[in-house]
Order: structure tokens, then sequence, then C-alpha cells
């Protein structure tokens, strides 16, 4: 047991969060789809990054949707996303994975919350490594 849940709870939950994260925010960059980021983007979401000169940007989940149009989606970029670990604590999960096509690699940082029986990913944080 971990925090008083039994292991096979745990692990069918960390099944749950990654099947989520690969059906729309996966599939959000491999679409540049809005919409499959709206399924897992809670509303009250937040992205923290760093801009060019290491100041703290907060981007809102409007903003960052507006960066993505299904009709710009590049077909030839083969995305893969690796999971490194999938953390949870009752109704709150973290995760760190790898995102990844030709073009870039980033390293995202994920915290969830299990909302009316449903996860979100409510912040996020990422570096480009690629």
């Amino acid at each position: 047991m971990i925090n008083n849940v039994p292991e096979s709870q745990t692990e069918s939950e960390k099944s749950v969060i990654k099947k989520a994260i690969l059906d729309f925010y996966h599939e959000g960059h491999v679409k540049s789809d809005p919409e499959l980021y709206k399924k897992i983007l809670h509303d009250d979401w937040k992205f923290f990054l760093l801009d060019e000169k290491e100041q703290l940007r907060i981007v809102n989940k409007d903003e960052y949707l507006s960066w993505y149009n299904p009709e710009n989606m590049n077909e030839n970029l083969n995305w893969n996303t690796e999971f490194y670990y999938i953390d949870i604590t009752g109704k709150n999960s973290a995760v760190k994975l790898k995102i990844e096509c030709e073009e870039v690699c980033y390293i995202d940082y994920f915290n969830l919350m299990k909302i009316n029986g449903k996860w979100w990913i409510v912040h996020k944080l990422s570096q480009r490594v690629r």
C-alpha cells in the first residue's frame, strides 16, 4: 500500500492517467488540435515557462490553445511520448514525460488532479532540450 491505497488501485489510476495523456495531450500535438487538449487541460490550467530572457512567463489555456490549428499540422512529423514517472497521492498526481519529434524534444512536468472522477492537467512546466 502507498498512502493507504492498494498498489493495484494506484497502478490502475496510473494507466488511466497515461491513457488520457496519450489520447488527448500527445494526440493534440500530433494533430495540432486544440479540441483534443480541451479534454485534458482543466479550464484553470496554467503553463509555466522561462522566456528567452529567462523570465517566468505564465500562459493560460486560451492562449496555449491559440497556438494550435489542425490546418497547420505537419503530417511528416513522428511524435513520440515516453513516460518517466507517474506519481499519485490521493487525487493528486505528478507526471514527467518526454514528447518529441524530428524537430523538437521537450521534457514536460504535469500536475494533475482528479476532479469529479476525471484526471485533469492543472499545471505544466516544460523544458525544450532539442
